[in-house]
């Protein structure tokens, strides 16, 4: 039997974690295996059975009292325990954790990823640079053999049908604007400055865009993930802005909404972010200065039809090289 444990709440969680769980828990189901999370953790967690392996979801915060007990006992049952730890957010910016109340975070965190890793027989990260700063950060905890697990596309293989460039083309932001590095303000910038050439498009479930975005000429949206190439379609959206500057963290993560671009064949606008060169190659031609918002406009005017398609063929070809499929084979290979 082939276990996935959920240790975040998943009604409690949004954008790119959910996603991830989401379809990780269908290729699991579609492969026979067993899926706990809150509201069957311990009646599913305690009872001895044979087990292949347990794939453990972590959370970016603590463990629970309950989460503690079922991972001890399916580690009794199980040759294999992989975790996947999803940032070292904390292991690189300490210092923000200044007040008393996250302070109480940063320890509990710790101590929840030093159990996580005692409980492990091996760990997974979005990149094995993440994996690699992770164990220099934490000397004291015991070694792992580590590897890469980032997120995945959907299994769905429809070509997405390509824009029509005789209309005014949509570009789009995806995902969560909280981030205090999420460049969010470019895009803002983007819409004000080119609103005449573009239409501009956010899907987010951020509620207090609706406020922030009164004045702004940007049609905000939230729609389920498997409509998502439909409504891009419907708004003739062209192109997709990945707004995330470089800095040493987002050179060690793989932020999920990519693997949504390359799932609907969307070119996207990024930074030269040592994942995205890992994945797209050094020449992908999209790379691109976020500050020089004129050259977002110029390279787009020069794009042909043909060229576009082409482009959207590679990212096709990307997406069947990384599907959740994939990544659930290399668990089984560990």
């Amino acid at each position: 039997m082939k276990i996935l444990y959920v240790i975040p709440d998943l009604k409690k969680i949004s954008g790119g974690p959910l996603t991830r769980i989401t379809m990780f828990k269908k290729i699991f189901l579609n492969n026979d295996g067993l899926v706990i999370e809150k509201g069957n953790k311990l009646s599913r967690s305690i009872r001895a059975r044979k087990i292949d392996f347990v794939y453990v979801e972590s959370a970016t915060n603590r463990i629970s009292l309950t989460d503690f007990i079922c991972l001890f006992f399916l580690r009794i049952y199980s040759k294999k325990v992989i975790v996947f730890i999803r940032d070292v957010y904390i292991e690189l910016f300490p210092e923000e954790y200044n007040t008393l109340r996250s302070k109480i975070t940063l320890v509990l965190n710790r101590l929840s990823n030093l159990y996580l890793a005692i409980i492990s027989t091996s760990m997974a990260f979005p990149t094995e640079r993440m994996g690699k700063v992770f164990f220099e950060k934490n000397n004291i905890f015991p070694k792992r053999d580590l590897f890469s697990l980032p997120p995945g596309t959907a299994l769905e293989r429809r070509i997405r049908e390509t824009p029509n460039f005789e209309k005014k083309l949509g570009l789009l932001y995806l995902g969560s604007t909280k981030y205090s590095n999420s460049g969010f303000d470019n895009f803002l910038k983007l819409s004000e400055i080119f609103s005449e050439h573009y239409n501009f498009f956010i899907l987010s479930g951020d509620r207090e865009l609706v406020e922030t975005l009164k004045e702004k000429p940007i049609i905000l949206n939230k729609v389920e993930h498997d409509q998502m190439i439909k409504y891009i379609e419907d708004n003739n959206i062209a192109y997709a802005i990945h707004t995330r500057p470089r800095n040493t963290y987002d050179d060690l993560t793989f932020p999920i909404k990519v693997l949504d671009f390359i799932n609907m064949q969307m070119p996207f606008f990024t930074e030269k972010h040592l994942p995205l060169i890992d994945l797209l190659g050094d020449d992908y031609k999209l790379f691109n200065n976020l500050r020089e918002l004129d050259n977002i406009h110029e390279i787009i005017q020069n794009v042909s039809e043909i060229e576009y398609k082409k482009m959207m063929i590679f990212l096709y070809e990307v997406k069947l090289e990384n599907t959740y499929d994939d990544r659930f084979k290399k668990l089984c290979s560990q």
